[in-house]
């Protein structure tokens, strides 16, 4: 598996973790104000930002798990031709005779 689908795991980790956060911050914000001018720009950057994070971060985590899937499946793909290659081999000798 190459580095960089190694790190696309921690990384859509950390994002999904940050947009949590960021929500919650914006909603700490909005809770202790009365005032609706005041709660607007809490609730467009802690939710909508949060929001966003969190899906990024869980595109992120989701495209490092079909990268796995795919790099294990070339792996017993490969294993596969060569028990078959290998087979193949050590059947034909015995049909010919």
């Amino acid at each position: 598996m190459s580095m960089r689908t190694d790190v696309l795991a921690p990384v859509g980790g950390f994002l999904m973790v940050l947009g949590l956060a960021v929500i919650g911050i914006g909603w700490w914000g909005t809770a202790h104000t009365g005032y609706v001018f005041e709660q607007i720009p809490y609730l467009v950057s802690g939710g909508l930002l949060g929001l966003g994070l969190t899906f990024c971060g869980a595109l992120v985590f989701f495209s490092s798990w079909l990268a796995r899937l795919v790099q294990l499946q070339r792996e017993q793909t490969e294993l596969t031709r060569r028990l078959l290659a290998e087979s193949a081999t050590r059947l034909l000798p015995t049909v010919d005779q």
